[in-house]
C-alpha cells in the first residue's frame, strides 16, 4: 500500500486507494437501528427480503432507548402496523401502560423486544458499526462501506433504507435535502434525558392536585395525574421554575419542569428538561458541546427538583441517556414535500401509505428553534391544548431526489419544518420505517428502484402487514373520531 501523503499546508491528507472486502450481500440493508430502523427491518423481512440492519450503538431503539425518550404521544388503540404490535407486547409484559392518551414504556424492555422480533424474522443485526460511505454506480446506491472493530468493509444490497435520522447516507449519496428551518436553517434544541428512582409518585400527584391549575400545562395529554390507572406525566411547575431561574439556580433555557415515562409503582421518572440551542446535529463538535452543556444543565435541574417538589426528596439518578437527543437535522427532498397545511386539512393522497394519529394542533411546536420553550409568553406550553387527529403520508416523501435504490424513514422524510412536528415522533417513525422497509423489499424483489414501484402493489403489501394506509385503502371510510 502506498503511504499516506500528508499535506498540512494544503489542509488535507491524500489517502491511497484500498481494497475493501465485501462481507455481506443482502436484499435490503437498513442503515440505522433506531425505531425507524426497527420498523424498516420488520417491514422488509416480512415482505420476504433478506434483511440486515446496521447500528452504531450497542443496542437498538435509537431515541427510545439511547436517549431514554420513553413516551409515545398516541393511544395504543390508534396505532397501526408493527408499532401497535410492539406497544401491545410491551404492555403484556408489564413494561408499558396501555391506559390513556399516551404510551409510556420501559426502554430496557424495548431493547430486548426489538432483538427478539428482528431475530424471529430472520433479520441480521450488526451493532457497533458506523456507515462510512455509500457504494455508488452513477446515481444508484448499491451498498455501503462500514467501519467497526473488524476494520473497513463493504455490504452490498439490492435496495438501501436510510434510517439514520439525519439522512446521513442519503446526503452522502447525493440526495437533495434541507437542514433545519427552510428560511434560516435553525434547528430544534438538543437534550440529554435522565431517569430518577426513589420517587414517591403519588405524593407528587397529591402536590400537583393541591396547586393552582395555572402552575401546569393546560393540555390534558401532557400533564396527566391518573396514578390509579398507572398513567402519570408532569409538565409545568411554572412557579417553582420561575423562582429558581430568578435565583440563578436553573439554566436560562429552562422555564418549566417536565417528567414523563413514569412508573408509578416502582417510583421511576424520566426527566426531559435540558435544552441546548444553536447546535447542529450533523456537526461532531456541536454534538459534543450540546452533550456536555445538557449534562451540566441536568445537574442544576436535579437539585431544584429534589429540593422544591414534594415526593422527590429521596430521588436518585438511575441513569442518563448515553447519547444526546437530536430533534432535527436534515430532511430529504422527494417527489413531494408534505406540509403542515396538508396535515391540518387532513389531505387525502392517492399514493397514501400511512394514516397517522397523534395529539396535535395547527401551529403547535413543542420545541421551537428559537427558544423560550415554556416561558410565560409561550402559549403552546402554558394554555394551548391538542386534539387527537390524523393525517396521511404519501409514498412520494419516502423516495429522495438525486439518488436511486434508496428509501428513507423516520425524521428524514420529505416534509417541511412545520410538518416535521407532526412526523418526527417515535410512533410515526416506527410506521414510516415499516413503509420504507416494505417499499425497499418490493423494489429488491422486482429488480427495480423504489421510485418506479407500482404504488397500488405497495399499498396492498402494507395492508397485509396491518398498516392503515388511509383513504387509499380497502377500508377508506372516514375514521371515527377518537377521544383521549
Amino acid at each position: 500500500m502506498e503511504p499516506t501523503a500528508i499535506r498540512p499546508e494544503e489542509g488535507f491528507l491524500l489517502e491511497p486507494a484500498r481494497r475493501t472486502p465485501v462481507v455481506r450481500e443482502v436484499d435490503v440493508l437498513i442503515c440505522g437501528g433506531g425505531v425507524a430502523g426497527i420498523g424498516a427491518a420488520l417491514g422488509a423481512a416480512r415482505a420476504g427480503a433478506r434483511t440486515m440492519v446496521i447500528e452504531r450503538n450497542a443496542f437498538l431503539g435509537g431515541a427510545a432507548t439511547g436517549v431514554l425518550m420513553n413516551t409515545w404521544n398516541v393511544p395504543v388503540r390508534c396505532m397501526t402496523g408493527v408499532a401497535r404490535e410492539i406497544a401491545r407486547s410491551l404492555a403484556a409484559r408489564g413494561a408499558g401502560v396501555d391506559a390513556g392518551p399516551t404510551f409510556p414504556f420501559d426502554p430496557e424492555a424495548l431493547k430486548e423486544l426489538a432483538v427478539e422480533l428482528l431475530s424471529e424474522n430472520g433479520v441480521k443485526i450488526l451493532n457497533y458499526t458506523w456507515v462510512v460511505d455509500p457504494v455508488m454506480e452513477g446515481s444508484r446506491i448499491r451498498g455501503v462501506v462500514i467501519q467497526n472493530k473488524s476494520g473497513r468493509q463493504a455490504i452490498l444490497a439490492r435496495c438501501v433504507v436510510d434510517a439514520t435520522g439525519d439522512a446521513d447516507l442519503a446526503a452522502a449519496a447525493g440526495a437533495e435535502y434541507v437542514k433545519g428551518r427552510e428560511e434560516d436553517g435553525k434547528m430544534r434544541p438538543m437534550s440529554v434525558l435522565f431517569r430518577l428512582g426513589g420517587v414517591d409518585v403519588r405524593r407528587v400527584v397529591e402536590y400537583c392536585r393541591s396547586q393552582p391549575a395555572e402552575n401546569f400545562t393546560a393540555d390534558p395529554n401532557f400533564h396527566i395525574l391518573k396514578p390509579e390507572e398507572g398513567l402519570v406525566r408532569f409538565s409545568g411547575f411554572f412557579d417553582i421554575a420561575a423562582r429558581a431561574r430568578a435565583a440563578g439556580e436553573l439554566p436560562e433555557e429552562v422555564h418549566y419542569l417536565r417528567m414523563e415515562g413514569v412508573d408509578v409503582e416502582r417510583g421511576i421518572v424520566t426527566v426531559n428538561n435540558s435544552r441546548v440551542y444553536g447546535v447542529d446535529g450533523t456537526n461532531a463538535w456541536d454534538i459534543t458541546r450540546a452533550d456536555l452543556e445538557a449534562r451540566m444543565q441536568n445537574r442544576r435541574i436535579l437539585k431544584v427538583i429534589k429540593r422544591d417538589i414534594p415526593g422527590f426528596e429521596k430521588a436518585y439518578v438511575i441513569d442518563s441517556s448515553p447519547t444526546v437527543g437530536v430533534r432535527e437535522t436534515r430532511r430529504v427532498r422527494g417527489r413531494y414535500v408534505l406540509t403542515q397545511a396538508d396535515n391540518v386539512a387532513q389531505r387525502r393522497f392517492p399514493d397514501s401509505v400511512a394514516r397517522i394519529w397523534r395529539h396535535m394542533a395547527v401551529g403547535r411546536d413543542w420545541h421551537k428553534a428559537t427558544g423560550g420553550e415554556g416561558a410565560p409568553d409561550d402559549a403552546v406550553y402554558r394554555t394551548a391544548t391538542t386534539d387527537l387527529t390524523f393525517f396521511e403520508i404519501p409514498w412520494r416523501v419516502f423516495v429522495p431526489n438525486g439518488v436511486e435504490g434508496m428509501t428513507v424513514g423516520g425524521r428524514a422524510l420529505s416534509v417541511s419544518h412545520d410538518a416535521d412536528m407532526w412526523t418526527r415522533g417515535q410512533y410515526c417513525c416506527l410506521v414510516t420505517g415499516q413503509v420504507a422497509g416494505v417499499g425497499a423489499a418490493l423494489a429488491a424483489r422486482q429488480g427495480t428502484v423504489p421510485s418506479a414501484l407500482d404504488t397500488t402493489v405497495l399499498q396492498r403489501e402494507l395492508e397485509g402487514q396491518d398498516v392503515d394506509i388511509g383513504s387509499a385503502g380497502r377500508n377508506a371510510e372516514e375514521p371515527v373520531p377518537v377521544r383521549a
